[in-house]
């Protein structure tokens, strides 16, 4: 990117030829007045509006434009437009040149793809223009001034630039742009037919016969487009605007994002110089994060910097850190973000406001429908097409199929106006974390033995799952949002809700144990069951927090303090169930903190509590444990026997769970043949383990059972296969944040890599054995 941009090339407008000119008269022919019947409206002499409409008089001073827009009898659009053309003309002085004209940045950053795209199409024959669209400080002018500038070789007759003013109180007509275009490709002012009709004809006919690239920028819709297209081969139109027309045929729409996070630190770098930017790349890279990635955001943080040069960028990401200050921020002169977002939010209708507005008390990143229409209160069907016009106005994203949402400075600027226009906001807010409580619990009870709780009675009807595929994929889809949901419910006492829905999804939980969401449910289920003095469902809530703690975080300390604290409780109310889980949990941090003998104590406790209270499924997930716990202790032989006596356990009416028990028994026995030494063994039933768990989300689990595959592998000399499975392992460790398994898997990948030829064997503490 060089440092000087050439401006390009301007079409050549025959004397006499000025896009006022053109325009007064028409507007004098549309009227039906003979330049003296003018002359007598206006007061303007009939000399004086013949030089006006030769344009030997480029621009004339606004009382002169005041007195002909009231004999013409223009409304106070045409006026407005009528005296932008008159500015033009005088900022033009007496050189002929295009009626806009866009300005190209010698510091412009990105959008190869987008570049090399219209490219493609500006050299083609099939496709005779493109739609630029997206929100608003997406860089789409910027965009159209840079493909202008690399295209103008391509077309010989000239480039044409309109601003149609689509983002304004009064757009450009489609009759008066076509005005503007024909005086800018030469067309003398006494040629343009007064029928807007003719007037379309002959711009096609101007177009067919040349070579030109015309840029129309900011365009407001299709109507207003639609007669500016080319019809034939030749020339090419592109369009800039914040929806993407969809209405128009035969065009290409590109939509442009925010930047990459690269592009964004690039651009910065490229407005700062080197520097200002040297050794601040941290601190550079949050600003871009602060901006979004939005590219008029970025200029106006380069800008900020640039003309303060005893700032740093450390200092400037201080100030936007603070949500409240961020829009306010990003202000420089005259361009400020909050501005561009308030011209789309201006043109919305009431409803649409509201919605937007409403959106951003979501307490995850975005949302269905569904929980929209709760927001709003209208129905699902009507809050998804408002949803989609959002989308097509560039204030909120599609996401995914049927979610949606905003960007993080929408989301702000959507805040500021719910502060501003919106009363009862916290009723509304306490509204939708209801809903989405008592869906998560109508869903979670899905996965409950028969006869679990209904959720409580409320306002809008809660989402209803018909099956538990139904209801894993909403509660998967909106766990930000029901999780986000309990701080607010919290804070409103509500606790006896909360309460219910922790127990409603206690099943539901171990299918996606890794999901940090569960340590923030069980969390607040203590602290509800503390608040309401249920000293026996607060023991519950804290073994199954000790359980997030453990299974989901590798958080095995603090498991078990939770654990000892739950035993307490569960002592005091006489809960020999809640006693039997302390114990099962304590058992199995202890494992993890290598301490087998105290792991085998804890797990034979909680057996023979679970034998008392008769549970049946507890009692296989104690043994289970206390097998492990013997096969780390150096008794394997003893390991296998319990293990394998447990597959014909029964663990249940809960759906799925006699299945998942016995994988992890086959998963324990694999582990027990390895210890032996059984290689053969234990590679034939960790295959039988591999597949099932693949299936749910037990990435830990996995990568385990194929760390141990991998080891039998690798002393049945089948090495191949071993690296590819110790590959995955450490993957999969890795992505779960266990960083000491993840260790140990590149160190066998490394031996095995090394080709030494005499792995060692697996002691009771490896991973392998865990």
């Amino acid at each position: 990117m060089t440092s000087h941009v050439p401006e390009p090339p301007q079409p050549e407008v025959p004397p006499g030829g000025t896009a006022f000119g053109g325009m007064l008269r028409s507007l004098r022919r549309t009227a039906r007045l003979t330049l003296e019947e003018l002359s007598g409206a206006s007061g303007v002499s009939v000399r004086a509006l013949g030089d006006l409409e030769r344009g030997r008089s480029r621009g004339p001073q606004r009382r002169t434009v005041d007195a002909l827009a009231a004999a013409l009898r223009l409304d106070d659009e045409q006026r407005e437009r009528l005296q932008r053309l008159a500015d033009a003309g005088r900022e033009r002085g007496g050189a002929p040149a295009s009626p806009y004209l866009l300005r190209t940045v010698p510091d412009f950053t990105g959008r190869e793809q987008e570049l090399a795209d219209l490219e493609a199409l500006a050299g083609g024959t099939r496709t005779r223009a493109a739609v630029l669209f997206g929100p608003g400080g997406q860089g789409k002018t910027t965009l159209a001034a840079e493909a202008l500038r690399r295209l103008s070789g391509s077309f010989p007759d000239g480039c044409v630039c309109v601003q149609l003013h689509g983002m304004s109180d009064s757009p450009l007509p489609a009759a008066e742009a076509l005005v503007l275009l024909l005086t800018a490709l030469g067309l003398p002012p006494d040629r343009i037919p007064v029928d807007p009709v003719a007037r379309e004809a002959v711009y096609r006919a101007t177009l067919a016969g040349r070579r030109a690239l015309v840029v129309l920028d900011d365009a407001a819709d299709e109507t207003q487009t639609r007669p500016l297209l080319p019809d034939a081969e030749g020339s090419f139109v592109l369009v800039t605007s914040r929806r993407p027309l969809a209405g128009l045929e035969g065009v290409r729409r590109i939509r442009l994002g925010g930047l990459s996070g690269g592009e964004s630190a690039r651009l910065l770098e490229r407005i700062l110089g080197a520097p200002r930017t040297d050794g601040q790349s941290e601190a550079i890279t949050r600003l871009t994060e602060l901006c979004g990635h939005l590219p008029l955001a970025l200029r106006i943080v380069g800008n900020r910097l640039s003309s303060r040069p005893g700032w740093t960028p450390a200092r400037l990401v201080g100030q936007l850190a603070d949500e409240e200050r961020r829009l306010s921020g990003l202000v420089a002169g005259d361009l400020a973000v909050r501005s561009a977002l308030a011209l789309s939010y201006g043109q919305l209708t009431g409803e649409h406001r509201r919605l937007l507005r409403r959106v951003a008390l979501l307490p995850g990143h975005d949302t269905g429908p569904e929980l929209a229409a709760v927001l709003t209160g209208e129905d699902p069907l009507t809050t998804e097409d408002s949803l989609d016009l959002l989308v097509d106005r560039g204030l909120l994203e599609e996401t995914a199929p049927g979610r949606y949402a905003p960007h993080d400075l929408v989301r702000l600027f959507a805040r500021e106006r719910l502060r501003d226009e919106e009363e009862d906001v916290e009723a509304i807010q306490l509204r939708m974390a209801d809903w989405l409580l008592r869906s998560a619990s109508a869903a979670g009870r899905l996965f409950e033995a028969p006869g679990a709780p209904e959720p409580w009675e409320g306002g809008p009807t809660a989402f209803a799952p018909g099956s538990t595929e139904e209801a894993a994929e909403w509660l998967t889809t909106e766990r930000s949002n029901w999780s986000g949901a309990l701080p607010l419910m919290f804070a409103a006492d509500r606790h006896t809700e909360i309460l219910h829905t922790s127990r409603t999804l206690y099943w539901f939980s171990d299918r996606w144990s890794q999901w940090p969401e569960w340590r923030t449910l069980f969390a607040y289920g203590a602290r509800c069951a503390a608040a309401l003095g249920d000293r026996a469902a607060e023991a519950h809530q804290l073994n199954c927090l000790a359980w997030a703690h453990s299974v989901g975080a590798c958080q095995y300390e603090q498991a078990e303090q939770l654990a000892r604290r739950a035993l307490e409780l569960a002592t005091e109310t006489a809960d020999l169930g809640q006693q039997a889980w302390a114990w099962s949990y304590i058992s199995g941090a202890c494992l993890s903190l290598e301490r087998p003998v105290a792991a085998a104590e804890a797990a034979a406790r909680a057996a023979g509590l679970f034998e008392a209270a008769g549970d049946a499924a507890g009692t296989a997930v104690s043994q289970r444990v206390l097998g492990k716990a013997l096969r780390e202790s150096g008794r394997p032989e003893e390991a296998l026997v319990l293990h394998r006596a447990l597959l014909d356990t029964q663990a249940g009416d809960v759906p799925g769970l006699d299945e998942y028990i016995q994988t992890l028994l086959r998963h324990e026995i694999a582990s027990d043949l390895l210890a032996l030494r059984r290689w053969p063994e234990a590679v034939a039933t960790y295959r039988t383990v591999t597949a099932p768990l693949a299936d749910g989300n037990h990435d830990r689990l996995q990568a385990q059972a194929l760390t141990g595959l991998a080891t039998a592998l690798e002393h049945c000399g089948e090495l191949t296969e071993a690296h590819a499975h110790f590959t995955r392992a450490h993957r999969l460790f890795t992505s779960a944040g266990d960083a000491t398994s993840a260790a140990e898997t590149a160190t066998a990948l490394a031996r095995l890599k090394g080709g030494d030829g005499s792995p060692p064997h697996p002691h009771p503490g490896s991973t392998a054995t865990r």
